[in-house]
C-alpha cells in the first residue's frame, strides 16, 4: 500500500511513518507538497478542510491513500487552544478523519493569534526559537514532553482504522 502525506514537514511525515509501523508496516510512504486552500493559521473549522483538501490533493500518482495533517487554533470557553487535524481518504472513497488531544495556549501565544501570527511564528517569537514548527512546536515547549510527532501520531493511527481494520470499521 502506498500512502500519500500532503506535506514535506518532517514531523508531520514522522509522525505518518511512526503510525503505519504500529498499523501497516509494509506500506510505503510518499510526500507531497500540497496547497491546503485554507488561510495560514486556520481556525476552528477551517482546520477540518485544510486536512481533507491536503488528504485528497495527496490522493495521486499511484496513492491507495492520502493523509493531510493540518494545525489549527479555536476559542473554547474563553481560552484559546491548538489542536491537529487528520484526514485519510482512499482511492476507493473511503474518508476518516480524527483530531489530536487539543491543548490551551497561553495568553502570550494566544494574543500574537489575534495579531495576526500564525502558531508556529507566535511560538518562534515568543520563546526565542527558530522553526519550532518543524520541530517540537508550542506543544512540546509547553509540555516539555509532548512534540508535535507524539501529538500527532495516535491521531493518524484513528485516522486510519478503516483502511487496516476494515471488518470492524464497516459495522
Amino acid at each position: 500500500m502506498l500512502v500519500c502525506v500532503g506535506s514535506t514537514n518532517g514531523v508531520k511525515v514522522e509522525a505518518v511513518r511512526e503510525a503505519l509501523m504500529e498499523v501497516l508496516p509494509n506500506a510505503e510512504v510518499k510526500t507531497l507538497s500540497v496547497d491546503s486552500e485554507v488561510s495560514p493559521q486556520p481556525w476552528c473549522h477551517e482546520t477540518y478542510s485544510g486536512a481533507r483538501n491536503r488528504a485528497l490533493k495527496s490522493l495521486q500518482e499511484g496513492c491507495d491513500v492520502g493523509v493531510g495533517i493540518e494545525g489549527g487554533v479555536c476559542v473554547e470557553r474563553n481560552r484559546v487552544l491548538a489542536f491537529a487535524v487528520i484526514y485519510a481518504v482512499g482511492r476507493d472513497g473511503t474518508e476518516n478523519f480524527s483530531t489530536s488531544p487539543w491543548f490551551v495556549l497561553p495568553p502570550s501565544l494566544a494574543s500574537k493569534l489575534f495579531e495576526g501570527k500564525e502558531l508556529g511564528e507566535a511560538t518562534d517569537l515568543v520563546y526565542g526559537r527558530v522553526g519550532s514548527k518543524y520541530h517540537e512546536g508550542a506543544v512540546g515547549i509547553l509540555s516539555k514532553v509532548i512534540d508535535r510527532r507524539r501529538l500527532y501520531k495516535d491521531a493518524v493511527i484513528l485516522a486510519l482504522y478503516p483502511f487496516y481494520n476494515r471488518e470492524i470499521g464497516e459495522r
